[in-house]
């Protein structure tokens, strides 16, 4: 017996399956895709086709991000000490 990763409902699983095929729930309506066959492993399949500004946002995020340098002197300053 299997399980939906998602809503924890049961799940009918074919007797033929193998590893890339995907099932849906029918309980939630999630697309599932087997990642292993033995131990069976599902996980939800998520398609960002549908959503064009997913791109965008995560560009607009990677702007926002601020790296911090590190100090490459500290490094030689601590090596001498030894």
């Amino acid at each position: 017996m299997a399980r939906c990763p998602e809503c924890n409902s049961k799940l009918v699983i074919p007797p033929d399956i193998a590893r890339w095929d995907r099932i849906f729930c029918e309980a939630c309506g999630t697309e599932l895709e087997v990642v292993d066959v033995n131990p069976l492993e599902l996980e939800a399949v998520y398609d960002f086709e549908d959503d064009d500004n997913a791109l965008d946002e995560l560009e607009e995020d990677e702007d926002d991000l601020e790296w911090e340098e590190e100090d490459d002197d500290d490094d030689e300053d601590e090596e001498d000490e030894w």
